[in-house]
């Protein structure tokens, strides 16, 4: 089955004929894992701003109690004790929760829709508790109640009521409902459409669109490989208004913007293999992209951070660290040398625009070892970096393409 993705990208070229339409720009992430950083998060935008940025990326995280078979059991936050001298503890879902997170969406939203930017939106999940395990593999149904309160009706519900009141009704905004959770939408197709088509009908926001993201390989999580459910899979893309991806494909040591181009076959690929392929003109959004100087060796197998050599960087974006002032991988020059590189392509593959498979938006993640911005920590700034993304972001404003 592993021949099935190289097959689907020679036979649906991505380079297809260019039609008029403006390059992609490459936006920020603005970080809210945590309730610390959902205080911070006008201050990342008021950072943005000052690079020149026209849209930013909130990314959205809540807590997740799971159980043995990965399970969700309750969705909630991890917050300062509601007792006095005792240590930061989890709570569920509840009515104080709902108000403490709709304050910090409301000022963030607000600072954004002040400032003229357009607003997205990706929902995600983190394990809390014994059990540890990454969202992708995450078994729940959003509609159905997690010790009363679904997540439907808590978290995303939260969120739609936190734009609604932060912005006018015709404010550009645009909402990943879930990122990351392939396991979830795979099994539970209909309760995620449903999701969508209620939102989409009872917003107040003209202009919303909404979309599920995925990542960029394992689309599915573990769910099983069947096709009892490819029409409900297929239905569900159509109700989307784009599908997003985090973008972590490995790239050339000295990378280059065809390298996007593979890792956007091998994704679709994936569709393809399970019997539901992604509608050729549906628009594709990378949700998350960026290198983290992390390395995955081809010695060992081990992950390495820093990376011990650009190789095996340049083999596993997705590795990086939060935490500058213990570990740099940047403070070598090969790595940053392959770091520079590596957003060159990048911006060089989001110049051409493609009329299969569109990438309308991109969003950097900035997040420790993964942020030359330094919107969220400048221990990582890269000034070339920097300019060149104001440079693209620029000319994406003013330039069109036309014709092959």
């Amino acid at each position: 089955m592993k021949w099935l993705p190289l097959i689907f990208l020679s036979i649906f070229p991505l380079h297809a004929q260019r039609i008029e339409r403006t390059s992609t720009q490459l936006d920020v992430m603005i970080p809210m894992f945590h309730k610390w950083q959902m205080g911070d998060a006008a201050s990342y935008v008021e950072k943005a701003e000052a690079l020149g940025h026209k849209r930013v990326q909130f990314c959205i995280a809540l807590q997740a109690v799971l159980d043995k078979d990965f399970r969700v059991r309750s969705i909630g936050m991890y917050r300062d004790n509601r007792s006095a001298g005792k240590p930061n503890a989890y709570y569920p879902f509840d009515e104080e929760i709902r108000l403490e997170l709709l304050s910090y969406l409301k000022t963030c939203f607000a600072t954004a829709s002040q400032k003229k930017m357009a607003i997205s939106v990706l929902l995600h999940l983190n394990s809390h508790g014994e059990i540890n395990e990454w969202r992708n593999h995450f078994d729940f149904d959003p509609l159905e109640p997690l010790e009363k309160i679904s997540y439907q009706n808590g978290y995303f519900a939260t969120v739609m009521q936190a734009l609604e009141e932060s912005v006018e009704a015709d404010h550009e905004v645009e909402i990943s409902v879930q990122g990351e959770m392939g396991k979830t939408v795979f099994l539970h197709p209909e309760s995620w459409k449903s999701l969508i088509e209620t939102a989409r009908g009872k917003t107040k926001l003209k202009n919303a669109k909404f979309g599920l993201s995925f990542n960029y390989q394992g689309i599915a999580g573990t769910a099983p490989l069947t096709d009892k459910m490819k029409d409900e899979w297929k239905s569900l893309w159509n109700s989307c208004d784009f599908i997003g991806i985090s973008m972590y494909q490995g790239v050339s040591v000295i990378p280059q913007a065809s390298d996007f181009d593979l890792a956007l076959g091998l994704f679709l690929g994936e569709f393809q293999a399970r019997g539901c392929p992604l509608p050729s003109d549906k628009p594709l959004h990378f949700v998350e992209v960026g290198l983290g100087g992390g390395g995955l060796s081809s010695l060992d197998w081990k992950n390495y951070i820093p990376a011990k050599q650009a190789a095996d960087a340049a083999r596993s974006p997705y590795l990086g660290t939060p935490i500058g002032d213990r570990i740099n991988p940047w403070s070598q020059k090969e790595l940053t040398e392959l770091r520079i590189r590596y957003h060159k392509a990048l911006c060089e593959f989001l110049s051409t625009p493609r009329s299969r498979y569109p990438v309308k938006q991109a969003f950097l993640w900035n997040f420790g070892s993964w942020d030359p911005l330094g919107i969220e920590n400048s221990d990582f700034v890269n000034p070339t970096i920097r300019e060149l993304v104001k440079t693209h972001n620029r000319n994406a404003r003013t330039n069109t393409h036309y014709g092959p």
